[in-house]
């Protein structure tokens, strides 16, 4: 059974498990949020790197800008198909490419580009949910991090490795969902070209 994780809902899972208090919302000034919201991006990005997961990348423009947080005048809302943003990039009218700074909250990208901004994105090829197991994963690497900024260095290595046994079901379970591909077979001009002397 599927079931859909939002960032801060996995955050939170984070902060129970370790005694601390729910966050009421994205940005709410807390310094648990600087701290998770700072280190999510590495925790996924490292994990989709790591693993061969069922993961699509898609490309699409954003031009419905809205006011932004963060320090940035401008945001624009993600696809629900998006499990993660990977980049952000600006065009010109040459088709110049240029890469600013941005970050990522649940819903949206903030960034100081009013003009629209394309962003590459990874998404589930069943809807936009993560696997349980990946969810997991991502949730014991965020307890680990708040017990290394609690200097509990012995806690956070078993979590890493509690997180590294998650991942490596959500990627079991990945490889398993993908569907068989045929042998390769090569054409006879290939058989002709390679084997005759």
């Amino acid at each position: 059974m599927a079931t859909e994780f939002s960032m801060l809902q996995i955050m939170n899972a984070a902060l129970i498990s370790e005694g601390l208090d729910e966050l009421v919302s994205e940005n709410d000034g807390s310094d648990e949020w600087r701290l998770l919201s700072r280190n999510w991006p590495l925790v996924v990005e490292a994990e989709l790197e790591d693993g061969a997961y069922h993961f699509t990348k898609t490309t699409v423009l954003l031009n419905s800008r809205q006011d932004g947080s963060y320090g940035y005048p401008d945001a624009y809302v993600v696809p629900l198909a998006a499990l993660h943003v990977r980049r952000l990039w600006v065009e010109d009218e040459d088709g110049v490419r240029t890469f600013p700074d941005w970050v990522q909250d649940g819903t949206k990208v903030h960034v100081d580009a009013a003009d629209g901004v394309w962003i590459e994105y990874v998404a589930a090829v069943d809807a936009d949910l993560w696997s349980a197991n990946f969810a997991r994963g991502v949730q014991l690497k965020l307890q680990a991090v708040i017990l290394n900024f609690r200097e509990e260095r012995s806690a956070a290595a078993v979590l890493e490795q509690q997180a590294e046994m998650a991942f490596q079901r959500a990627r079991t379970s990945s490889s398993k969902s993908r569907s068989p591909q045929p042998p390769y077979k090569p054409s006879r001009f290939a058989i002709a070209r390679f084997t005759r002397g």
